[in-house]
């Protein structure tokens, strides 16, 4: 079981005001690493809510490179890939928004999110990152990228584990849910749902 799960932070109410990306690399169903980038945001200014959320401002990322700037190796992280994220909706959303704003093309990847499978199989009361990471005995530094991100796959191999698949595919089949697609020869984005 191979993937990459993503976090997004934005700077601003913006989706394409990405300020921050976390990575978390999965090989073989054992997370093998993970990975942080600032993010000079576009546009280029941070609300105090976000700020206050994530803690990075202006001081962080005004040396840094834009998420276009970055884009050609950030790429190889979602082109091809499987990739997760927690409350996929949000940062996929981010991602189409800020490479459409940007004027790049779409990856191809298949995408799963931790939010819904947890969400149809977990008794608990939230089902936000930083409760099933509770649940699980997973270590979170709540809005840090690269600790979500680290987080979310996790989430993913825990799943799996607890309902003996041997992918992702397998435990979103299982539990209900379509694969979300996004396609880059037609731009398209198909959404991770319910079957």
């Amino acid at each position: 079981m191979n993937f990459v799960a993503i976090d997004f932070e934005t700077a601003n109410i913006s989706r394409s005001s990405i300020c921050s990306v976390g990575l978390a690399f999965v090989e073989k169903g054992r997370l093998i690493g993970s990975e942080h980038i600032y993010v000079k945001p576009v546009p280029n200014h941070y609300d105090p809510f976000n700020t206050a959320l994530h803690g990075i401002s202006d001081k962080h990322t005004c040396d840094q490179r834009t998420f276009k700037e970055q884009w050609k190796e950030l790429k190889k992280h979602f082109h091809n890939q499987i990739v997760v994220a927690h409350n996929a909706a949000f940062d996929f959303s981010v991602l189409r928004f800020t490479l459409e704003h940007s004027q790049l093309s779409y990856p191809d990847l298949e995408y799963h999110c931790t939010y819904r499978l947890a969400q149809a199989v977990l008794p608990i009361p939230s089902h936000r990152l930083n409760d099933v990471s509770t649940h699980y005995k997973i270590k979170l530094e709540h809005h840090n990228a690269e600790s979500d991100a680290k987080a979310a796959a996790m989430i993913a191999i825990k799943l799996c584990e607890q309902f003996k698949v041997s992918s992702l595919s397998q435990l979103s089949s299982k539990l209900g849910f379509k694969t979300g697609k996004i396609v880059s020869s037609s731009q398209s984005y198909i959404p991770f749902s319910k079957r």
